[in-house]
């Protein structure tokens, strides 16, 4: 059974076909696209009997293991990455191994039988794919970033293509795990450069206890690198987001910055605006009405207009 699906590029349509293997959505899924030669398995762990026969098996590429961190609210996957040039044989070794146990879902990015990944590829794949996840840092990944090998100038050009599909298709497919943007820090309206700038917005509180700025994703809500929060709390503050600053303070990702205020060591994407206003503020609040562009018009205010532009110039 075949699926179609399809997302645009500045010029033209791009369609990923999803074979459903077993003819089920929550058996093995194969995504394929014409002219391009890479392939993405995606298929639970309970399938892996079935699905190691296969001959994208037998190939070079990167396996991504993934399994849930329970109890932790700020990052809720854990996630093994690895290569090889044989995929079955490092694989079939974590059916066993105690130490990577957690794993319940596996995606496996490949190439057609014509056209094998080389080691070089595989091993830059596999750290362009961790250092991604570690920026997104919504997952428990491998504990060592390995060392790539060099590339050549075409073999760096084909990585830039394969690693574009390879994401647009592991989000396709339910992974949100990465983030291909998170490494490019957002421009403002104002600033040019860029062919599709991210609108940044900004959240401030009184004496300056609170300066944050951050942008919508795919995801969420992100927010940057270097944002201040308002250390002490209030009662009003939501249950859900006091235990997620908590868990972010044990985890470094929050860390005190003077007697008054935290600091974000990394981009950390929240789900949704006012979470992610409540963890900087330490109180209950509106996300889509206190965070505000350069221009001062909030969140929700320019959800609104671009719709009403939308609709006025389909």
């Amino acid at each position: 059974m075949n699926l179609v699906d399809m997302s645009r590029t500045d010029d033209a349509s791009e369609f990923y076909t999803i074979e459903l293997v077993d003819g089920v959505a929550d058996g093995l899924r194969r995504v394929t696209r014409k002219g391009w030669t890479g392939e993405v398995l995606a298929f639970p762990r309970l399938a892996y009997r079935d699905v190691r026969g296969r001959g994208e098996l037998a190939r070079p590429g990167v396996y991504v293991l993934v399994g849930p961190n329970d109890g932790s609210l700020s990052k809720p996957y854990q996630l093994y990455i690895g290569r090889s040039d044989a995929l079955r044989t490092r694989m079939d070794t974590y059916q066993t191994a105690k130490a990577k146990d957690f794993w319940n879902y596996t995606f496996v990015l490949t190439s057609t039988r014509d056209h094998p990944l080389s080691t070089a590829i595989t091993s830059c794949l596999e750290a362009d794919l961790i250092k991604l996840a570690l920026d997104f840092g919504r997952a428990v990944i491998n504990v060592n970033q390995p060392r790539p090998l060099a590339l050549d100038g075409s073999d760096t050009r084909f990585l830039r293509e394969y690693l574009k599909h390879a994401l647009a298709i592991l989000l396709l497919q339910g992974a949100p795990y990465f983030d291909e943007q998170l490494g490019v820090h957002p421009t403002s309206p104002s600033q040019s450069g860029s062919a599709s700038p991210r609108r940044v917005y900004h959240l401030s509180a009184k004496a300056k206890l609170t300066i944050a700025s951050g942008h919508e994703s795919p995801h969420g809500f992100t927010v940057l690198e270097g944002s201040l929060a308002r250390r002490k709390v209030t009662d009003s503050m939501p249950k859900a987001s006091r235990r997620l600053r908590e868990q972010l303070l044990e985890e470094k990702v929050l860390v005190i910055e003077d007697d008054v205020r935290l600091r974000l060591t990394q981009a950390y994407t929240f789900t949704h605006p006012s979470p992610a206003a409540s963890v900087m503020l330490g109180y209950s609040v509106n996300g889509v009405d206190r965070w505000k562009d350069e221009g001062g018009h909030s969140l929700a205010a320019v959800r609104k207009a671009e719709t009403l532009e939308a609709a006025e110039n389909p």
